[in-house]
């Protein structure tokens, strides 16, 4: 009884601990079973022991590192317009559970994947590749492009060990497109860029007729002691090898995107009931959590 109480009482803090830190937050109702929920004892660390403030946007002057990328943006930007015109910066098949390249909204080019090989990075963006090699902690990188008229609904991603630093490299430099962050609005500029916490809820919008292509990277969170930061590292090193992809040769791609497949598959099914009976999928739903909840306390008691 302890362990259940104990289980329940860490789920309950969890949420709380969402509700408290963002300003912009889901509906309770979602809140309950979203995976930010069950990520926050995984991210504590990360938050505790930061060497940067725990705020949805960060200053530039924290990361130095990443000036080199700034200093060159048009050189970047001149081998991400040649990439687009030639088609490669395209809908991937990675992430196959994620609603990004629904409606082909969002299209991509991969640069760093940690140090999982992408020879079409080296070979067809050598020089962006170069820059990126010179920015410590920076593991994950991809030219990004939301395509006009389209949006990302808001999102966060699941950890908080890394930090997103993206560069605005060809943009439609318009109110109109943008990010909202935490309720703040960033506007896309070309040459800027912005550093922020990606755990907090965020959009994207292009409510324009041109193109945003960006540079969005993932950089380490900086903190103290070394050791914690390097078993986040080694972890994010085999999370993202899962979902490794080359951008060229799609016979390279981790088993992650193989069973994203399934559960793509699967949140299909998920929509299809809820839209014949809301309340059937909702009982569904509750009968699986609870089920699962059922069985993580039976194996560890």
């Amino acid at each position: 009884m302890v362990i259940v109480l104990s289980i329940v009482a860490l789920y309950a803090g969890c949420i709380l601990f969402i509700r408290m830190r963002n300003r912009v937050t889901f509906p309770l109702g979602r809140q309950l079973t979203d995976f930010s929920t069950f990520m926050v004892p995984f991210n504590i660390p990360a938050y505790l022991l930061s060497k940067v403030p725990n705020r949805a946007q960060l200053s530039k002057e924290l990361f130095p590192e990443t000036r080199i990328l700034e200093d060159n943006w048009e050189v970047i930007r001149e081998e991400a317009l040649q990439l687009y015109g030639q088609g490669h910066i395209s809908v991937k098949d990675d992430l196959p559970a994620s609603s990004f390249y629904k409606d082909n909204r969002w299209k991509s080019f991969y640069l760093k994947i940690y140090d999982n090989e992408i020879p079409s990075a080296y070979e067809l963006a050598p020089k962006t590749r170069a820059l990126i090699d010179q920015v410590p902690g920076m593991n994950i990188a991809l030219f990004a492009v939301l395509m006009p008229g389209k949006r990302l609904n808001i999102h966060h991603d699941p950890f908080a060990y890394t930090l997103r630093y993206s560069l605005g490299l060809s943009t439609p430099n318009s109110e109109k497109c943008g990010l909202m962050i935490n309720g703040d609005h960033y506007v896309w500029r070309d040459g800027d860029s912005i550093i922020f916490d990606e755990t907090y809820l965020h959009s994207a919008y292009n409510d324009t007729d041109t193109p945003r292509v960006i540079l969005m990277t993932d950089i380490d969170r900086p903190m103290r002691p070394k050791l914690v930061q390097r078993l986040y590292y080694y972890f994010g090193r085999f999370f993202n090898r899962l979902f490794a992809i080359d951008n060229v040769d799609s016979s390279y791609t981790g088993i992650g995107n193989r069973l994203g497949k399934g559960v793509l598959a699967y949140k299909n099914a998920l929509k299809k009931i809820k839209r014949w009976n809301k309340p059937v999928y909702v009982a569904g739903k509750w009968l699986v959590i609870l089920g699962l909840l059922a069985l993580i306390v039976r194996a560890i008691a």
